[in-house]
């Protein structure tokens, strides 16, 4: 069998949990590259001028395409969490208008992708919502405060954008790898408690309970690499 490919986690912010698991020790059997832009959003791959740039960064990375990389890529929790409810605020438009949106911008990236190349390429659920209802004491919170959705709503809305987005990278010939069933709590409708950092502040999953989640996420990504070098 050849050297493994290189996987590329690209997204917003929290792909620094996966980079942390690594660091840590806690993801073996793989060599992996991390390019995160704290609050990029999907919506945001339409704009190469955007606040965070992130498809000028991601394109930089990625194009030309390299035969030795399978890019994986985690974005939508900030417009999940955010940005969805503050424009459809903002501009007087559906909720599922601006979800509508967010998953094109994101798709029509994801089809450049593709059309490169990367016929391995991974997509990954957006990160279900983590900040609970009244809690303002950190930097996302604080900045987050207009969204007045309670934690379940905000659920709800990543679990029908996750849906949408699945059916849609489908088309795009691509993969989805779908978290969501792990870290939904049937019980309180929401994220279980043990996938929250330890400080309530921080925003992102906790490196450690997330670990086995991307490992499974990294077996995903390199399953029909695998299986070429088999046949």
């Amino acid at each position: 069998m050849g050297k493994l490919p290189k996987l590329v986690f690209l997204g917003d912010s929290h792909v620094r949990a996966v980079e942390t698991a690594k660091q840590r020790g806690l993801l073996r059997g793989f060599a992996a590259e991390f390019v995160h832009r704290g609050g990029a959003t999907a919506v945001g791959l339409r704009h190469p001028t955007s606040k965070t740039q992130a498809l000028k960064v991601f394109r930089r990375h990625l194009l030309p395409a390299k035969p030795d990389l399978i890019p994986i890529f985690q974005l939508g929790e900030v417009d999940c969490g955010f940005v969805v409810w503050v424009r459809a605020q903002r501009y007087g438009e559906s909720v599922e208008e601006q979800v509508a949106q967010s998953i094109a911008a994101y798709c029509g990236f994801l089809r450049e992708v593709r059309e490169a190349g990367y016929e391995d390429a991974l997509v990954t659920s957006a990160v279900l919502p983590t900040i609970g209802d009244g809690e303002l004491d950190g930097e996302v919170q604080h900045l987050r405060r207009e969204v007045q959705q309670n934690q379940v709503e905000r659920t709800a809305l990543t679990l029908r954008y996750n849906a949408a987005l699945a059916a849609e990278v489908a088309r795009i010939g691509l993969r989805f790898h779908d978290f969501t069933p792990r870290l939904l709590d049937p019980a309180t409708g929401v994220i279980h408690r043990r996938f929250r950092a330890p400080d309530v502040r921080d925003h992102h999953l906790d490196p450690v309970e997330a670990a086995p989640l991307w490992a499974e996420a990294a077996a995903v990504a390199l399953a029909p690499w695998r299986a070429r070098q088999r046949a």
